[in-house]
């Protein structure tokens, strides 16, 4: 019922697919995923299994693969108020593996919106988006996160940039050596240009 939209997706690793969206089946945004396999059967329950069901709404998901026939999802999550980036690990029989509706990447001050994600090479992911906290002025923020769920950085991640007026829109690719490296748009001149930032 109701709306699904803006989906991912991320291969299994088996010749299928898994894919992620937002659901407003409940009433409220929420994330949900399914398996589909190299037939076009989906594999896991009918509509998909539920990421994240908390309260409030959870925006734009993105995925990546954790190597071992699963993923991990990502996504902005308004539970708490304001805009918190947080994932989810999911198996390859759609089991959650991580604490209920996520585990939180950055719960920082202010809002953080639109998170981008990669495999870091060992079964977790580096995630980067953008951020409110410094109240001022939009910056680029990362996190790591292990196959555990636990974030290896920072408490709420390193700044990759806090430059001058706004920087937005991170995207983000794996180094091959378990780093990654992120661009962005970045208004420090006074019209937007692109930054990039290895980590």
């Amino acid at each position: 019922t109701n709306t699904q939209s803006s989906p991912t997706i991320a291969s299994d690793g088996a010749g299928g697919a898994i894919v992620t969206w937002n659901d407003l089946r409940s009433g409220t945004y929420d994330i949900y995923a399914q398996r589909v396999n190299a037939a076009g059967v989906p594999q896991w329950t009918a509509d998909g299994v539920a990421l994240c069901v908390a309260a409030n709404n959870q925006y734009n998901p993105t995925i990546a693969s954790d190597g071992v026939g699963g993923v991990i999802v990502t996504w902005y999550d308004f539970r708490s108020g304001n805009y918190d980036i947080y994932a989810q690990r999911v198996n390859a029989a759609g089991v959650a593996q991580w604490t209920t509706d996520g585990v939180a990447l950055c719960a920082a001050a202010n809002s953080q919106y639109l998170p981008t994600i990669v495999s870091d090479g060992a079964g977790g992911v580096i995630v980067t988006w953008y951020d409110f906290r410094s109240g001022t002025n939009y910056d680029i923020y990362a996190q790591r996160v292990n196959a555990a769920g636990v974030p290896q950085w920072t408490i709420d991640g390193v700044a990759l940039c806090t430059a001058a007026n706004k920087q937005l829109n991170p995207n983000i690719a794996s180094d091959g050596s378990g780093g990654a490296i992120v661009t962005w748009q970045d208004a420090r001149s006074g019209a937007y240009d692109i930054f990039t930032q290895r980590v």
